[in-house]
Parts: structure tokens; C-alpha cells; sequence
């Protein structure tokens, strides 16, 4: 029997004849390895202390300037201080701006219970406010300038009830504070006061929001239901 070829069958044994030049293998890289971490690598040395003076419920370092710590307690006050002189730069006790300026329901809280705690604190995105967010109704907005000097920008009655979380956002390039307190809600507000947006839906207290920074308003919130 002979041999039988064809032009196809010329190629294909020329592409399967080895070739005059070694083709190198082919070698991937290793996966990088993994950090491992134990209870050795957690810091143990008590780098600084400093006295508040109250119960401490919420602390936020400047952006920039990363040895500024803000700190509020227990009693509504909020205080500054410079972590590496541990020196406190300036305080201010907790003080109701305009009380005829709120709602008949925080009033009347206030005067049967005029006790008040901080649960949040959080600097804006530049360092140059200051959010706190209080157990009752309020949150307040100051304005800063390094080293010490703080002064009152805005109070809202923003809640009923407590006031769990503020944060500071940038929808459509306009800065603005975002809370959520025990009445269910999400509100958006703009730096003079005024309510942009009341986002509802959850079936219990809202205790957390993370806003988005870049584009239109995005924002993910937890509540004690489990809904995100």
C-alpha cells in the first residue's frame, strides 16, 4: 500500500516536525504569600494617655493632620486634643443653640430629661467641620481652623429619638451630612439646614450609614433588623 499525501497533509507535518529552535517552557509566577498575623503582631505598648474627664463614646483623628484626635462623651461634650503634646486644645460642653427653633417633641424630651450623650463624632472630608450626632433629636455642625478654633455652624433637630450615625458626603459635588436615627429613617442635608432627602424602608432602627463619595447619592445603612 502506498503512501498517501496531500498539500493539507505536507503543512501539517511540517508544523509537526520539531523545530531548529527550542521553544522555551512556559513558567508562571508563584503566588505571592499570604501575610500571617498573631496575637504577637497587635501592639502592646500604651503609647499615650490622656484624660478625658468623661465616658468616651466616639473618636475621629483629623484627615490631614493625624495627631489631632476629636473625642465626644457621655455628657454631650466634645474636646481636641493633640495627641503627640497630650495636650487638649479646646472643649465645649454640650448647649442647646436655639431650643424655639425645634419641634414641641424635643422639647418636651429635654425638659423631662435634660441628659444628653454624644454617639457620634466624624470630621468632614477636608478637616474643616466637625459632625456630632447626640442620643436626642440633635446633630451639631462646627467649623474649624487649626490649632483651636471651633465655632458653632448649624443645629438640627434631625430625628426623633436618638440620632445613631452622621457622616459627610459629596452627591453631585455638593457637600452635605447624612443621619440616621432610631426613627427608621435616612435624611440628607445641605450645610444652611435644609433637608435634601428622607430615605425610608427599614422596619427598625437605622444605626449605621457609609456614604458613597463620588458619584450621585449612593449610601448603604445597617439596622438592627439585618437590612442593608
Amino acid at each position: 500500500m502506498g503512501d498517501y499525501q496531500n498539500s493539507d497533509s505536507d503543512q501539517l507535518m511540517k508544523r509537526l516536525r520539531p523545530s531548529a529552535h527550542p521553544v522555551d517552557e512556559v513558567t508562571y509566577p508563584s503566588p505571592l504569600p499570604q501575610a500571617t498575623w498573631s496575637m504577637d503582631d497587635i501592639p502592646r505598648t500604651v503609647a499615650c494617655t490622656v484624660n478625658q474627664g468623661a465616658t468616651v463614646t466616639s473618636m475621629d483623628f483629623h484627615p490631614s493632620h493625624h495627631t489631632i484626635l476629636l473625642v465626644g462623651s457621655g455628657n454631650g461634650e466634645i474636646t481636641l486634643w493633640e495627641i503627640d503634646l497630650r495636650e487638649g486644645l479646646v472643649s465645649k460642653p454640650f448647649k442647646i443653640w436655639d431650643m424655639a427653633a425645634h419641634s414641641i417633641a424635643f422639647q418636651t424630651t429635654i425638659v423631662k430629661d435634660s441628659s444628653i450623650s454624644i454617639t457620634k463624632v466624624t470630621w468632614s472630608p477636608d478637616g474643616s467641620l466637625i459632625g456630632i450626632a447626640f442620643t436626642k433629636h440633635l446633630i451639631h455642625l462646627y467649623s474649624y481652623q487649626a490649632p483651636n478654633d471651633l465655632r458653632n455652624m448649624l443645629e438640627i433637630d434631625a430625628h426623633v429619638g436618638r440620632v445613631n450615625d452622621i457622616a459627610f458626603s459629596h452627591p453631585n459635588k455638593q457637600l452635605c451630612v447624612v443621619t440616621c436615627g432610631d426613627d427608621k429613617l435616612i435624611k440628607v442635608w445641605d450645610l444652611n439646614g435644609r433637608k435634601l432627602h428622607t430615605f425610608e424602608g427599614h422596619e427598625a432602627p437605622v444605626y449605621s450609614v457609609c456614604p458613597h463619595h463620588k458619584e450621585n447619592i449612593q449610601r448603604f445603612a445597617i439596622s438592627i433588623d439585618f437590612q442593608v
